[in-house]
């Protein structure tokens, strides 16, 4: 294994490590009043100051780089900063922090799809063996006999799952020569202004309350789980786009994956919150079925890589004759 490999692996467990602390962290938040509009505003306006002189000093001669690829980050700032934070933090308001991350680490299949829809390559037949195992997964994960899931934070962490699919793929672009920190930067930016104008409209509404925070049983003011968010954020993304040009998106995603038993963990030490049995194996079903759906792809790449082979080896034959 290549040293960059195992640097993307390291940056990408990272990342996952980041990502599923700010879930419980935002849920204490929640328990004094806080909406998930104002923590999401928050965490981006306060991501995009933290990083505004990097992003400045990075970008530095280089500005054309984002006038070619504006598209890409305002899409990267809109979906992968504003929808994946807005829309997960919704879910979590309404289920527990593990069913939320696990309905959102449907993503990996979400790829599989689209990059089928888009290549007009079909899958191995291990990849839908591994969609159909997520499938029964993510039944199990909703417990369809407990009354108490709420079916709005289910549709949040599923629509949470879709922009998160689309920040592998763009994190991942190894043609996006915008540097990390800048790229994050300026999608903290734009996430920021998004959620401003969903806060102001009301379509989040915005509620914040300057008390003392329990976490996990220890009282502190709130400044210090917001500070910890922010922080934990800008670690996040910046970690995690290095680490998907390492690796790309196929293979970060299931590292990625990680952020599952770190979330839960973490829920546990500072909500005192737990899934119950038959989610938590429905979560075991999920990642087992994410863990085929990446040898599927893995065994369609070889196939791919054969058969072109062959046709280079039938050109250079046709050439010669």
């Amino acid at each position: 294994m290549s040293r960059s490999v195992i640097v993307g692996f390291l940056l990408t467990l990272a990342s996952a490590f980041f990502f599923a602390v700010s879930g419980p962290i935002a849920k204490t938040m929640y328990a004094i009043g806080w909406t998930p509009g104002s923590v999401v505003l928050i965490r981006l306006a306060g991501s995009a100051v933290l990083l505004l002189i990097p992003t400045l000093i990075a970008l530095r001669g280089r500005w054309d780089e984002v006038l070619r690829h504006w598209r890409t980050v305002v899409t990267y700032g809109l979906v992968s900063m504003a929808g994946v934070q807005g829309f997960y933090f919704v879910a979590v308001e309404h289920l527990t922090v593990a069913v939320a991350l696990l309905l959102e680490m449907t993503a990996p299949m979400l790829i599989v799809f689209w990059i089928w829809a888009r290549t007009r390559t079909r899958p191995a037949t291990v990849t839908f063996i591994g969609v159909v195992v997520s499938m029964i997964g993510l039944v199990l994960v909703l417990n369809l006999r407990n009354s108490s899931i709420s079916l709005f934070g289910v549709v949040m962490a599923m629509a949470a799952a879709v922009c998160l699919a689309s920040y592998f793929l763009v994190s991942a672009k190894d043609t996006i020569t915008i540097p990390p920190v800048a790229l994050t930067g300026l999608g903290m930016g734009i996430g920021a202004l998004a959620m401003s104008l969903i806060v102001l409209v009301g379509v989040m509404p915005a509620g914040a309350v300057t008390a003392d925070v329990d976490f996990g049983g220890i009282a502190m003011s709130w400044i210090v789980p917001m500070s910890m968010i922010v922080v934990f954020t800008v670690g996040a993304y910046i970690t995690g786009i290095l680490g998907l040009r390492y690796i790309g998106a196929t293979v970060g995603s299931f590292v990625n994956l990680v952020e599952v038993p770190f979330s839960v963990i973490v829920a546990w030490l500072v909500l005192f919150e737990m899934p119950a049995p038959i989610q938590l194996f429905g979560g075991v079903f999920i990642l087992g079925g994410v863990g085929f759906i990446k040898w599927g792809e893995a065994r369609l790449a070889r196939r791919v890589a054969r058969r072109e082979v062959v046709a280079r080896s039938g050109d250079a034959a046709l050439v010669e004759a």
